[in-house]
């Protein structure tokens, strides 16, 4: 493959150009790791009132109009919570005219085997417009599923009720919650299974849900609370910190552990450093799989990691190939992702603060001249989001081969999604190798700057 930059004259040469070209916009563009945001969904409907719960049994229906008269059933489940001899009922009511600020309400037969309400919930998700609640009851245990559309951290959620020996009050039990992979070059999904009465807690990264031998889990522990009963609890995110608190991926181990002349050799030439992450993958043409290592400073010395290339041999040894500048540009607090994939090496950073989720993926090829690897493309990601469901994305991707940029907005207000988008073009750079390159997105500013403002 042979670069713009390299590229002389002559019809063979400008032919050269023309194949270049379209493989790194086809890369950029939806077949390679760079992938653009979904066509939008249709807009979701706004305060639309589902049909009422018209499955419970009338005196279920006559004790819950009675004790919440301006509320309206959406959905129940039932089973056995306390004995097996009676079915109780968990029943989701919202306000009337609306869908969302939900409450759960759990009715047991009293006398002459009637449905009364034995006790009632908080709001589920207060202040969420979009977000959805159901309930079902098995194995003893209540689960409240939360469905909070676009949260940055986790979209499902489901809390777990039981009753425990002698106690007399529904208490939560257990919390799982899971979030897809998204669009950004190196995504996962990530679960977590937290038990809140041995405090045991599993984490679960999926980098590929086609690949679940990919799959790595994390278990550890949390403290344990004092019990905390079903009436009580607040059905908000921060209720539960450190139970549903995500671990960077940099925590779980590897899903291939690197090779051991891979690891001497960065042993001698990085001496002290840790291996943070590394991913292995074809780069030069149809040759061995090279890697890609980020290296952290030794224990207490001062500086940012790197990302060091290993070259792949044909005896099976590696040779050190680029090695690139600072990669967190002084954010201690970011994380570094590496992933070969599709002939390419991307390099992801991913930090929040205030503002919200900051997210930077750099994408590098090699050329067919010398092999080295440059960048040709950039993408980065602004994701912020409110307790009421709103949430905000701005994307914008850059080739930098071909000078295409790509600035998308999506947002979420009040149950309705917008999605706008703006191309444009910047001035081509010259080629910018991986050797030596500081991954500081202010020295890319046309390529990585945020002025649609649609």
């Amino acid at each position: 493959m042979r670069l713009p930059g390299f590229l002389q004259s002559g019809q063979a040469r400008a032919a050269r150009l023309l194949v270049v070209t379209a493989v790194l916009a086809t890369l950029l563009s939806g077949c390679g790791l760079f992938r653009p945001a979904p066509p939008p969904p249709a807009p979701a409907p706004h305060r639309v009132e589902p049909a009422n719960d018209t499955g419970l049994p009338a005196s279920a229906a006559r004790a819950l109009s009675l004790r919440f008269p301006y509320m309206h059933p959406i959905g129940h489940g039932a089973g056995h919570l306390q004995v097996d001899d009676a079915d109780d009922l968990a029943v989701v009511l919202a306000p009337i005219g609306q869908s969302h600020d939900a409450i759960v309400a759990v009715l047991v037969t009293g006398a002459g085997g009637d449905y009364r309400v034995a006790t009632s919930s908080k709001v589920v998700a207060p202040g969420c417009e979009p977000c959805t609640t159901t309930v079902d009851i098995a194995h003893h245990l209540l689960s409240v599923h939360v469905m909070r559309p676009s949260d940055p951290d986790f979209e499902r959620v489901t809390y777990q009720f039981g009753y425990r020996d002698t106690d007399d009050a529904l208490r939560l039990v257990g919390v799982t919650a899971a979030q897809p992979a998204g669009d950004d070059p190196i995504a996962h999904g990530y679960a977590i299974s937290t038990n809140l009465v041995n405090g045991s807690k599993v984490d679960t990264l999926d980098p590929t849900q086609s690949d679940p031998a990919r799959r790595r889990e994390l278990r550890s522990s949390v403290s344990l609370r004092p019990a905390i009963a079903f009436d009580a609890f607040a059905f908000t995110p921060q209720a539960l910190g450190p139970e549903l608190q995500r671990r960077p991926a940099s925590a779980f181990e590897p899903a291939e552990s690197l090779p051991a002349s891979a690891a001497a050799l960065l042993h001698a030439r990085f001496a002290g450093a840790t291996v943070q992450s590394h991913s292995a993958g074809v780069l030069r043409g149809d040759g061995p799989r090279d890697i890609a290592a980020v290296l952290a400073p030794p224990p207490g010395a001062d500086g940012d990691p790197v990302l060091a290339l290993l070259l792949a041999q044909a005896d099976g040894s590696f040779r050190l190939g680029a090695t690139s500048g600072p990669l967190t540009h002084n954010c201690r607090a970011c994380e570094v992702q590496v992933l070969i994939a599709h002939k390419a090496l991307v390099v992801q950073t991913t930090a929040n603060d205030s503002s919200g989720t900051h997210v930077v993926g750099y994408q590098f090829m090699a050329t067919a001249k010398a092999g080295a690897l440059r960048l040709v493309g950039v993408r980065t990601v602004l994701a912020s989001h409110d307790s009421a469901g709103d949430s905000r994305r701005y994307v914008n991707t850059a080739n930098l081969v071909t000078g295409d940029k790509l600035d998308v907005v999506e947002e979420v207000a009040h149950g309705h999604r917008n999605r706008v988008e703006h191309a444009s073009k910047i001035v081509a750079r010259p080629p910018i190798l991986l050797a030596g390159f500081a991954f500081d997105p202010s020295k890319l500013d046309a390529e990585t700057r945020r002025d649609f403002a649609p």
